[in-house]
């Protein structure tokens, strides 16, 4: 699954170049009203997705400041990678508490 997810974040991220070149320099004709249309909704897909997302798995996650911006730009494959990541983060906390113990 770690290929899918950084195969995902390339995808998302060429994406991200093509919107953020639409608003830089705009694209001729009605490409620059539809990358800007296709812009607000995927903002709008992955806000939504983020608060889905945060709302039933908040007790669940260990959630970080920087997961948050990934579901952002990354929508469905920033989950996955947070997923993927959790076991990690568990061990980590578990070997912090008992070291302070």
């Amino acid at each position: 699954m770690g290929i899918a997810v950084w195969l995902g974040r390339l995808i998302f991220a060429v994406i991200w170049g093509v919107m953020l070149a639409n608003i830089v320099a705009p694209f001729e004709g009605k490409g620059f009203a539809f990358f800007l249309f296709l812009m607000v909704l995927l903002i709008a897909l992955h806000l939504l997705q983020l608060l889905m997302f945060a709302t039933v798995y908040k007790e669940h996650i260990q959630w970080r400041r920087g997961d948050y911006w990934q579901i952002i730009f990354f929508g469905v494959v920033g989950w996955l990678a947070i997923v993927r990541a959790q076991p990690a983060r568990t061990q980590a906390q578990t070997e912090q508490t008992n070291d302070e113990s």
